[in-house]
C-alpha cells in the first residue's frame, strides 16, 4: 500500500487539517479584535481629550494634558501632521509610534498626540502568542491525529494480517467487537468460513470421483492388455485393442493428476522431471487427431530441458495445447519449440478470433466460432488452472502469418544439474 494514501496518514491530516482551520480562525478574528479595540479606545480617547484641551485654550486657561499626550496649536504641529487631513492617523514620528488626532476650530489648526510605544509592545505580544498558540496546536493535532490514527487502524491492521496469515475463521480478531470493526471481522470470519467449506467439498468431491474411477479403469486396463496380447497374430484388431489400451492408460493417469489436485499445494512433491520424453509422448498421442490431414508436427529442441514439476500435471498442460492446436489446424504446419525455461506451440489453424482472446481460458470457451470437433471448452481452462496451480503461466500470441502461438513458461533448470 502507497502509504501517501493509507487511512492512518488520511486520519492525521484530518486532525491537522481541523486545528489549521480551528487555530486559524481563532487566531484571525482575535487578531482583528486587538485591532478594531485599539482603534476605537484610542480614538474615542483622543477624541474626548480634544475636545476638553481644546476648551481649556479657548477659555484662556493651561490646558492640561497627560505625560504621554501632546497638544499641538498652529507653527507648533509638525510638518509631517500639517500635511495630513483633519481626523485620526497612526504613524511614525521622531522614530516614535503615535496616534494623531487633527482639528480644526475658529481658524486655528489643533493636534493631539499620543505615543503608543507600550500599547504597541503590547500588540506584539498578543501577536506573538496568537502565533505560538496557533503552532501548539498544530503540534497538538498532529500528535493527536497520528496517536488516535494508530489506535483507530490497529485493528484493522491486525485484522488484515491475520487474514493474510489464513489463520482460522474463529481465531480472528475483534470478532466480539460492536463496533465497526467487529461487524467487519465477523463479515470477515464468515466469507473465510464458507470459502474454506466450499474449497473443502471441491477438493472432497475430486478426490471421491478420482478414487471411483480408478476401479474401473484398472479393470478397463487389464482387459485391453489381455485383449491385446491375444490378438497379437492380428494385426488390425491388435491395434484397435492397443489403443483401448493407450487411451485406458491416459485416462488413469489423469486421474491421478487429479488426485494430485485435489491435495493441498504444500503437500505437493515436485520432482525434477524431463520435459522431453513428456512433449514426444503427447505429439504421439495427439497423432491420430492428424489422419487424413496435411498437417505436419514437428518438435524443435537442441537439449534435455527439465522442470521441477509432477509429471503427470505437466503432461496434462502439454497435451492439452497440442490437442487444442491438433483440433483447430486442417492443413499447414504445427511446430513444436522447446528451450530451457519455455515451450512454444505454434500452428497455422484458423486463430482466435479478438473477442475470445481475453476469456479463452474461461471455463466452456471455444477458440473458434464454429468448433469442427465438439468439445465442452475446458481444455484451456483446465491448463490455465494448473498452470497456476504449479507456478507456470501461459499465453497466447497471435502471429502475423495467422494461427496461434501459446507460450508455457516455467521456471528453468539448469541441465548439468543431477536429477533427485
Amino acid at each position: 500500500m502507497n502509504p501517501s494514501h493509507s487511512l492512518k496518514q488520511h486520519i492525521a491530516l484530518a486532525y491537522i487539517l481541523l486545528a489549521v482551520m480551528v487555530a486559524g480562525a481563532f487566531s484571525l478574528v482575535s487578531y482583528i479584535s486587538v485591532e478594531i479595540i485599539e482603534e476605537q479606545v484610542i480614538d474615542v480617547r483622543l477624541a474626548k481629550m480634544a475636545d476638553r484641551l481644546i476648551d481649556f485654550q479657548q477659555q484662556g486657561r493651561l490646558p492640561d494634558a497627560p505625560p504621554e499626550v501632546r497638544f499641538l496649536i498652529d507653527g507648533d504641529i509638525p510638518p509631517e501632521l500639517q500635511q495630513l487631513p483633519v481626523g485620526s492617523h497612526e504613524l511614525a514620528l521622531n522614530n516614535r509610534h503615535v496616534h494623531a488626532l487633527l482639528r480644526e476650530h475658529g481658524g486655528r489648526r489643533y493636534a493631539v498626540v499620543q505615543e503608543v510605544e507600550e500599547l504597541a509592545h503590547t500588540e506584539q505580544v498578543i501577536l506573538w502568542a496568537l502565533l505560538i498558540g496557533f503552532a501548539v496546536s498544530v503540534l497538538l493535532a498532529i500528535a493527536l491525529g497520528m496517536l488516535s490514527a494508530r489506535r483507530l487502524i490497529a485493528p484493522i491492521a491486525a485484522l488484515a494480517e491475520a487474514v493474510e496469515g489464513n489463520v482460522a475463521a474463529s481465531a480472528l480478531p475483534s470478532l466480539a467487537a460492536q463496533d465497526e470493526i467487529g461487524v467487519l471481522a465477523r463479515a470477515f470470519a464468515k466469507r473465510t468460513d464458507e470459502l474454506q467449506q466450499f474449497l473443502q467439498r471441491e477438493q472432497m468431491f475430486t478426490g471421491d470421483v478420482s478414487h471411483e474411477l480408478r476401479t474401473p479403469l484398472t479393470v478397463m486396463l487389464g482387459a485391453a492388455e489381455v485383449l491385446a496380447a491375444q490378438l497379437s497374430a492380428q494385426p488390425a484388431q491388435h491395434a484397435a485393442a492397443e489403443r483401448i489400451r493407450r487411451v485406458a492408460a491416459e485416462t488413469a493417469q489423469r486421474v491421478s493428476a487429479l488426485l494430485v489436485l485435489a491435495r493441498a499445494p504444500e503437500s505437493l512433491h515436485a520432482p525434477r522431471t524431463l520435459l522431453n520424453a513428456i512433449v514426444e509422448a503427447e505429439m504421439e498421442r495427439c497423432q491420430p487427431l492428424l489422419q487424413g490431414k496435411p498437417v505436419a508436427c514437428s518438435l524443435t529442441c537442441s537439449e534435455p530441458v527439465s522442470a521441477q514439476v509432477r509429471p503427470e500435471l505437466a503432461g496434462i498442460i502439454i497435451g492439452n495445447l497440442l490437442r487444442n492446436a491438433c483440433q483447430h489446424t486442417e492443413q499447414g504446419t504445427i511446430v513444436v519449440q522447446l528451450a530451457a525455461g519455455q515451450l512454444v506451440i505454434e500452428d497455422t489453424g484458423t486463430g482466435i478470433p479478438q473477442r475470445l482472446r481475453e476469456r479463452l481460458f474461461e471455463p466452456f470457451v471455444h477458440g473458434a466460432e464454429q468448433p469442427a470437433h465438439e468439445g465442452t471448452g475446458l481444455g484451456l481452462s483446465i491448463v490455465k488452472r494448473v498452470a497456476d496451480r504449479i507456478g507456470w503461466d501461459v499465453r497466447l500470441q497471435q502471429p502475423a502469418s495467422g494461427g496461434s502461438r501459446f507460450v508455457l513458461s516455467f521456471p528453468a533448470l539448469r541441465t548439468d544439474l543431477p536429477g533427485p
